[in-house]
């Protein structure tokens, strides 16, 4: 019974938030909060079965964020006026990675918390992918010439540059990756080059080859990736265990909570996909893998639907932050869903990086919501109208 009140309270606090929404007198989309209520509701009842201390936890993290959701959808009244706080974010992302490095507290090899005593503790490196994302829309979208002019890159390119190194410095691999990606894919959108694309694929790749060779503990997770049998009690172990779930779901899973999991790290975090494969099997990972390609493709229509927006091309013109910011939060998820599950079944190697809205992690949770508040936002903002507002 109170396993089934936990659940419930899930999809009913994102559904409290829809009514909250549904006040104020403007059309949102539909479709973005029932996949967020989907997801959500797959990571209570999979952290209940592994912790039921850490899944009333996730409940609490998923309340708050959905009222900083709805807080975030009313608090800003034009989506377009966080543009104007482009330098703002980007140097308070700059800012918050470089503090991280100097006073962070390290966890697995990796300096990702920063710690307030005696009040709480955050993962500095989820608040500042959102901050990035709207530096990097609003500086895109206001130097719109650099199809034409590459010289206003620069000072993007060095902010960049100065993130990626303190990711590197945190020793967080994981989220210089999802930076740089989300780099590369903002930069594609903006100019419509291609060749930025493929010079950040080669950059990609020289720099995971030079992360092999400076950092031990990249070395060891690459190398864990290529042949965990080599270590199978060190740097493997992980790889081995969620290969071993998975192989024991097989196609159907063994049911949920019915066969004891075994030792599997991080299972709540890092490996939480490879739980639901050991209990719902393949079939129950392609679900998750649609719910996630949904959610996604949802995300990526509300940044075509504001830069085909009414009003002209100069209203056009002012939508194209929103976006811009839309497609920026998209690629955040679909980047952060690719590389936690290509790390999960051995495609890339694996990661510290949550998986959205289903690993456990109060941060990811409320920066999740968050950006899903400013998705809506940009669907009232810069979508086009609904027939009420025809008329």
């Amino acid at each position: 019974m109170a396993r089934a009140i936990r659940v419930v309270a899930v999809p009913g606090a994102v559904l409290a938030a829809a009514l909250l929404l549904d006040l104020i007198k403007g059309h949102r989309d539909r479709f973005l909060l029932p996949l967020v209520a989907l997801l959500t509701t797959l990571s209570v009842i999979f952290l209940s079965r592994l912790d039921l201390f850490l899944a009333t936890k996730q409940i609490m993290w998923v309340l708050m964020g959905s009222a900083l959701m709805v807080a975030t959808y009313f608090l800003i009244d034009d989506i377009r006026t966080l543009a104007r706080l482009k330098y703002l974010a980007g140097g308070a992302a700059v800012a918050l990675l470089a503090v991280t490095v100097l006073w962070g507290t390290e966890h697995h090899g990796a300096r990702l918390w920063l710690s307030i005593p005696g009040l709480f503790s955050f993962q500095s490196g989820e608040v500042a992918k959102l901050l990035m994302a709207i530096f990097l829309a609003g500086y895109i979208a206001d130097r719109g010439s650099v199809r034409q002019r590459p010289r206003p890159l620069a000072p993007l390119l060095l902010i960049v540059i100065f993130a990626l190194a303190l990711f590197v410095g945190q020793r967080d691999l994981g989220a210089a990756a999802l930076f740089f990606g989300l780099f590369i894919a903002m930069l594609y959108l903006g100019t419509g080059r291609k060749g930025y694309a493929i010079a950040g694929i080669v950059l990609f790749l020289a720099g995971a080859v030079g992360a092999y060779y400076a950092f031990p503990h990249a070395a060891v997770r690459i190398q864990a990736w290529l042949n965990p049998w080599q270590a199978p009690q060190h740097g493997g172990y992980q790889s081995l265990q969620t290969l071993f779930c998975l192989a024991e779901g097989g196609i159907g899973g063994t049911g949920l909570g019915q066969v004891p999991l075994g030792n599997l790290p991080a299972a709540s975090t890092d490996s939480i996909l490879a739980v639901i494969g050991h209990d719902l099997g393949l079939l129950g990972i392609v679900a998750v893998v649609l719910l996630y390609t949904l959610l996604c493709v949802r995300a990526y229509t509300i940044a075509q639907r504001a830069a085909d927006g009414p009003g002209g091309p100069q209203a056009r013109a002012e939508g194209s932050f929103g976006a811009l910011l839309a497609a920026a939060l998209a690629t955040i998820f679909a980047l952060q869903s690719l590389i936690i599950m290509g790390g999960v079944v051995r495609l890339i190697p694996l990661t510290g990086i949550t998986l959205p809205f289903v690993s456990y992690g109060g941060t990811s949770i409320i920066v999740n919501f968050i950006a899903v508040g400013l998705l809506l936002a940009i669907v009232r903002d810069c979508g086009p109208p609904t027939p009420e507002h025809r008329n």
